[in-house]
């Protein structure tokens, strides 16, 4: 029984699949394996072997009725980000049983905010991501695999003076953190053949997350703006079940996944600092082949929502759960249709996304607001024979921000759990562009 994916799928996604998006460990690997048949067989010696080199530089700007936050100055802002991600990746299968998968991925970021009494720079390397898998095939129409993802910290995780202004909206670029500790995640799970087209997987996993140094939390707050004292954060660590099923009948190909998170409590200098609600996210992907040459389909989905969150009331030692949930529901949906000529494949692609309400997002040290984003623009995919892929993608971006409320000059704080001063800030427009290039080679 095998599960097996069309080859311009697979080739038009490698480039984003190997230099992936995130540089945070999460402890759980769903799919592992899963682009491979469930009834790899025999491979000759000399192929057992292939690499991977891809890298990319990704470009987003935006400019807005407001700067970042959007409380932090009455003035129009803008701001730039570029993102260099690379990576290598090595698969083999050693014997006829065992595949394995090692990949290294890092890069570097340059992030810039010119709005007035908010402008500010940074450029750095980011976290470097270090995993392998190693898969059973020696079972008919199951593969166990066992996992180890390792996050180093080569990033840059505290920002002091007006660095710390170049984090932004985490809704607008595709990197908002840039270091953290070390993070170390092994994990389990497995392929299982349900059918000859349906694969599902099932994993979990635990990331032990190591203390680094960053500003301190309340640094945001309007009233602690200039607060930028060296803070010593113990992040908590993650516990997470996932899984997925992939589905290939005739002309379609589908993947539902699901993962489900929570974490210990996070410390701030020693002391409980907050305890993330548990996580819940799920995507679907769906990819529809059209008969006489019109083309290949992808549509897109994805949700993710938090419960209430543990945190502790001023000048308690303990935690406790807030009173309401200041955490968002995000949802985002995506649409791409390419046609083929010959190696080349190009055509439209856009966006939806929609956050329900102003969340709290520690990374940033902000408020993220609730918000309508669109985007519309144009990809292009190069897979030639001989292990050469270019891919070039632009996306303009228009953005509705929903307001942000400070009744008598006072906001809830998720770190404090009590009404402490700060700003309110209108309803803000932003527009902006997301332009990216890549390449990969498999030799």
């Amino acid at each position: 029984m095998a599960v097996r994916f069309k080859a311009m799928r697979a080739g038009a996604s490698s480039l984003a699949s190997v230099i992936g998006m995130a540089a945070v460990v999460t402890g759980a690997h769903v799919g592992a394996g899963s682009a491979q048949a469930l009834d790899a067989g025999a491979v000759p010696v000399a192929e057992r072997w292939t690499a991977t080199f891809a890298t990319a530089a990704r470009y987003y700007s935006w400019s807005g009725t407001r700067g970042m936050p959007g409380n932090g100055s009455t003035s129009p802002g803008s701001g730039t980000l570029v993102h260099v991600p690379f990576a290598l990746q090595l698969l083999g299968q050693p014997t006829d049983d065992f595949r394995v998968e090692l990949l290294a991925r890092g890069g570097w970021v340059s992030a810039r905010q010119d709005t007035p009494g908010l402008s500010g720079e940074v450029g750095t390397f980011t976290d470097t991501l270090a995993s392998g898998t190693v898969t059973y095939l020696g079972f008919g129409g199951l593969q166990p695999f066992v996992s180890m993802d390792i996050n180093l910290p080569t990033g840059r995780s505290a920002l002091f003076g007006s660095a710390a202004n170049a984090r932004m909206d985490p809704d607008l670029v595709d990197i908002d953190i840039f270091g953290e500790g070390w993070n170390i995640g092994p994990s389990i799970g497995a392929n299982i053949a349900v059918t000859d087209r349906l694969m599902a997987t099932l994993a979990a996993g635990y990331t032990w997350r190591g203390v680094y140094d960053r500003e301190i939390s309340l640094a945001a707050l309007t009233s602690e703006r200039n607060n930028q004292q060296l803070t010593r954060v113990d992040p908590g660590d993650l516990f997470t079940v996932s899984g997925a099923l992939a589905y290939e009948g005739g002309p379609w190909t589908a993947k539902l996944s699901g993962a489900v998170w929570t974490e210990t409590a996070t410390l701030e200098n020693g002391a409980p600092l907050f305890r993330a609600g548990t996580t819940y996210q799920a995507g679907l992907t769906i990819d529809h082949a059209w008969q006489n040459g019109w083309g290949v389909s992808t549509l897109t989905g994805n949700y993710w929502n938090r419960g209430n969150n543990d945190v502790r009331f001023l000048g308690a030692a303990a935690l406790a759960v807030e009173p309401f949930n200041t955490n968002s529901n995000v949802y985002s949906a995506g649409f791409q249709h390419l046609w083929q000529m010959g190696d080349f494949w190009f055509g439209p692609v856009g966006s939806v996304l929609y956050r329900d309400r102003n969340g709290y997002d520690l990374g940033t040290l902000q408020y993220v607001p609730a918000k309508l984003r669109y985007t519309a623009g144009v990809t292009a995919h190069l897979v030639r024979r001989n292990g050469l892929s270019l891919d070039l993608r632009a996306e303009h971006m228009w953005m509705h921000e929903g307001e942000t409320t400070a009744i008598n000059g006072q906001m809830y704080s998720v770190l404090a759990n009590g009404y402490v001063l700060n700003d309110a800030a209108p309803q803000r427009m932003s527009t902006g562009w997301r332009i990216g290039a890549g390449l990969s080679l498999k030799f």
